[in-house]
């Protein structure tokens, strides 16, 4: 394969109409950028070791999505720029900038960017310490009937 070919077929695979991730998630137009990450949580120290808190920078270009996941982890989500459909146990929201919300990582759920511009939002995440550096939280929905307690 000549190194032309390779870079096309890397091209192809990374601005493509969808892309699954090497976890499994089928998602498009997903950027994130770890911000900070804190492993000593001070006061409550029984808990280092176990467990991280993360803020990552996420921006969902017009068009992106991201189907059926979980998250490692409890985290709030607070929309800085755009707007973005959420759909969760059967229901769907828009949120807007200036808006935030939670989730508890342990519910499968969708997201989408509505409208032309792309969507900024802010993740502010609990994650198990053990969960590899530079590895993101998002998990696959698990099969029907099957839930996920660690990470993969």
């Amino acid at each position: 394969m000549t190194a032309r070919f390779a870079t096309a077929c890397a091209l192809l695979c990374l601005f493509g109409a969808s892309a699954a991730r090497a976890d499994g998630v089928d998602l498009k137009g997903f950027h994130g950028k770890v911000k900070a990450e804190l492993t000593d949580l001070g006061h409550l120290s029984e808990l280092n070791g176990k467990y991280r808190l993360r803020v990552t920078e996420v921006t969902m270009d017009p068009g992106g999505f991201m189907h059926a996941h979980h998250h490692l982890g409890p985290g709030l989500r607070c929309v800085q720029s755009g707007e973005m459909k959420y759909d969760i146990a059967g229901k769907s929201t828009i949120y807007k900038a200036g808006d935030c919300f939670t989730e508890t990582g342990a519910v499968t759920h969708e997201s989408s960017v509505v409208g032309s511009a792309p969507v900024v939002l802010l993740n502010f995440e609990l994650l198990p310490d053990s969960i590899p550096e530079g590895k993101g939280s998002i998990i696959p929905a698990p099969a029907e009937g099957e839930h996920h307690h660690e990470h993969q």
